[in-house]
């Protein structure tokens, strides 16, 4: 009787095991497909699922005991990881020998620090499973269509569609109009940002759906199903017309430099696609441009859209003149751990004082000109962290390139990391790395890849 006691309790035991693997295992899933559309409805929302699916993550990892699960072993993690810690030393530094306070702790956290904790988009996607994949796959195929959808709504309405999330939590004593791009037709045209908050942050995430947009359109093309060509036609439509009316130029550089890489590698290292497919394929894609660009060029609103495109300068192009300006004395004198994270605003106001008082017929424009990054991902990582931090950052940019480029991975999961390429390109015209929306879907593209590269691996071995 005693030993069909202990039995029991043991096999309880491992039943409540089991049961909570299976929870933790469930749940961190949950979260991270939450996670993917939630991206492009709500900051807040995608950061709260992400935290949630990273703890649910971890715990099943370690509750298991799979240690060598938590960080994959792949040069482009190891590289990542290796980014992070110069930003930890360097904060250490400014903290020991030039902020010895709490004040400067809680201001770094504010200002680049927390950027490890988006970090762990890239982390979740480690913690999941090959049969997971499919469904993380989908559940980015519902962002991409969210972002669609909601672009092309934003593109017919004044109303900023973001107060349809924000009001619910909070109330406000502003609102705020979408910009007005004028009329088609009679038609009113506004610069699409669906339910973001800005334009620049609508455009860094569109031009990661690039490739997939164009490359999974030529695809259905090839297999000659009518229903699924029409499909991919129109959604690649409505994504054109939507990056049109977004105006990201620094985007739309991204995305072209994506789609460029994207036929160099399936065209003629993967021979997915046939060469005399080539010329049919970049003419139809080219025709489709050629033809909402007619259609907007008849008219105030379309060349508006249009212009900058070709070269006409926008009011916004000059402000990042006097930015990158400010920001080049601080690389100068700070090159090796830079101002510190939480500083440089601070130390650009200082840069700003000391040429408005040398160039005093442009005291105005340094001082409307927009604060709080440097319009440069890699002027701004130098100014802050050092020219050890932006090479690091670069460094990370050509290794992906590297393994994209000898990836065995299936078509259906490349197409979506080629966008990955064109971030580090439009970053040379914004701050894409900084901003919260745009690096959670970065970190956990760049995790997915890795994800996919370490289980061709094992396959291989054995």
């Amino acid at each position: 009787m005693k030993n069909n006691r202990i039995y029991k309790e043991q096999f309880s035991e491992i039943i409540s095991r089991i049961q909570m693997k299976e929870f933790l295992k469930k749940a961190h899933l949950f979260c991270l497909l939450a996670t993917l559309p939630s991206i492009g409805i709500s900051v807040s929302l995608s950061q709260g699922f992400l935290l949630l699916s990273f703890f649910f993550g971890l715990a099943d990892q370690l509750k298991a005991r799979n240690w060598k699960e938590i960080l994959p072993n792949h040069p482009v993690s190891k590289i990542s990881i290796s980014l992070f810690l110069w930003y930890g030393i360097v904060f250490l530094i400014h903290l020991v020998f030039d902020n010895s306070n709490l004040g400067y702790a809680k201001a770094a956290w504010n200002g680049e620090l927390k950027d490890f904790f988006l970090f762990f988009g890239f982390l979740s996607v480690g913690f999941t499973t090959k049969e997971d994949l499919p469904k993380v796959y989908r559940a980015l195929f519902w962002l991409f269509l969210l972002l669609v959808f909601t672009g092309v709504v934003g593109g017919f309405t004044p109303v900023r569609l973001s107060r349809l999330i924000s009001d619910l939590y909070k109330t406000s004593s502003s609102y705020r109009f979408t910009h007005p791009l004028g009329s088609l037709s009679s038609i009113p045209l506004y610069i699409s940002i669906g339910l973001m908050n800005t334009h620049l942050t609508f455009g860094g995430l569109l031009q990661f759906f690039s490739a997939f947009a164009v490359f999974g359109f030529l695809r259905t093309l090839i297999q000659g199903d009518k229903k699924k060509i029409l499909i991919a036609g129109l959604l690649l439509f409505l994504y054109c017309l939507v990056f049109l009316l977004n105006q990201a130029r620094s985007s739309m550089i991204g995305a072209g430099v994506s789609i460029f890489f994207a036929g160099v590698h399936l065209f003629f290292i993967r021979k997915e696609f046939s060469k005399s497919f080539l010329i049919k394929g970049a003419a139809l894609f080219l025709g489709l441009l050629f033809l909402i660009g007619l259609v907007l060029t008849f008219s105030p609103a379309g060349k508006k859209v249009i212009g900058p495109l070709f070269g006409k300068e926008k009011h916004t192009d000059s402000g990042r003149t006097f930015i990158w300006d400010s920001s080049f004395p601080l690389i100068q004198e700070h090159p090796i751990l830079g101002v510190g994270p939480g500083n440089y605003n601070k130390e650009i106001e200082k840069v700003r004082i000391t040429h408005s008082e040398e160039y005093s017929e442009l005291s105005y424009f340094y001082e409307v000109t927009q604060r709080g990054h440097a319009h440069n991902d890699y002027f701004h990582l130098a100014s802050v962290f050092g020219i050890p931090a932006a090479l690091i950052y670069l460094g990370l940019g050509a290794i992906l390139l590297a393994y994209l480029f000898q990836s065995k991975q299936e078509f259906q999961a490349l197409v979506f990391f080629y966008g990955l390429i064109g971030f580090f390109v439009s970053g040379l015209f914004q701050c894409y790395f900084q901003d919260d929306e745009v690096v959670i879907l970065f970190w956990i593209l760049l995790g997915l890849f890795v994800k996919g590269e370490v289980l061709l691996s094992k396959g291989d071995n054995t």
